[in-house]
């Protein structure tokens, strides 16, 4: 089993960018969310995954989380602002994962699990927050980045699901799954990475990490499917990552789905076999790639 993800955000969710509009304006926005959400459930029929929700959205659209949830599929929180992680910093860091938390929980009823930070911001030196998100009682995370990102990622971490040991209790962490290309080591299945690299090399990876009987960890945000949404004057480079292959992301992303078994980030946590037979880590040793 694959694990499939959805970063529940806002088409103007951007983040790193002097174009993006800040917090301040967003309630102002167009909410386009919704029928990009609809659209990938429909295409999910029948399949369980995670959504990772911004707190602001959830905040905006709360019909829409109840009715994602009433699917069937995970709630876990990505936050509530979209703020890198090393600009909050311990102290509004773990306000932020706690709010959102809460809000979370209070919509849907269950339990909220699991974490991602935006843009995968927990960098080698902010692995601190780690600790926090098992302190503020979520059970995994998926915010490790195996290596390098412009606003994040750790060079040299161990790229598979494993259990870092930290001081207040295993935390289950879920990397993203990547690949190694022209010498640099980056995503090839979320977000920009899934719009711009063709399908059959998606596919040709996700078979080899299955054949080493691991489970590729994929994501994809509403916006990318989402060709009619409107457009932000981005630097070159940005415009690329947001906004190339949107014509044909919907029909890609469903190929995609059928292709493989799909679950979520959850049901890692409820495969006890699976749990005991993880590799384990110290916290200070995250980045180390070689685990025993």
């Amino acid at each position: 089993m694959n694990i499939l993800s959805v970063d529940l955000e806002e088409w103007f969710n951007f983040i790193g960018d002097d174009a993006v509009p800040p917090y301040d304006e967003w309630a102002k926005l167009p909410s386009r969310v919704e029928e990009s959400t609809e659209q990938l459930m429909e295409i999910l029929d029948g399949i369980r995954i995670t959504f990772f929700v911004l707190g602001f959205v959830a905040e905006r659209n709360p019909h829409l989380i109840k009715r994602i949830a009433s699917f069937g599929h995970e709630i876990a929180s990505h936050g509530c602002r979209h703020e890198f992680v090393f600009d909050l910093g311990p102290k509004y860091f773990r306000s932020d994962i706690s709010r959102s938390k809460a809000i979370l929980e209070d919509l849907v009823g269950k339990p909220c699990l699991g974490y991602r930070a935006p843009a995968f911001s927990i960098r080698q030196q902010d692995t601190w927050a780690l600790e926090i998100i098992r302190e503020e009682g979520f059970l995994y995370d998926s915010s490790v980045f195996p290596g390098f990102r412009s606003f994040g990622g750790i060079p040299g971490a161990f790229p598979y699901p494993h259990i870092i040991r930290a001081e207040s209790g295993d935390l289950l962490e879920i990397p993203i799954s990547t690949t190694r290309t022209c010498g640099l080591t980056t995503a090839f299945c979320g977000g920009g990475f899934f719009r711009i690299i063709p399908s059959f090399f998606i596919h040709k990876k996700i078979q080899l990490i299955n054949c080493d009987n691991k489970p590729a960890v994929a994501y994809i945000h509403p916006r990318d499917i989402d060709a009619k949404q409107p457009r932000l004057k981005l630097k070159p480079l940005n415009r690329i990552m947001y906004y190339y292959g949107l014509k044909n992301s919907k029909e890609k992303f469903n190929k995609l789905v059928k292709s493989f078994v799909w679950g979520s980030c959850a049901e890692l946590l409820y495969d006890v076999g699976l749990m005991s037979s993880l590799p384990r880590v110290l916290l200070q040793d995250v980045a180390k790639p070689s685990l025993g």
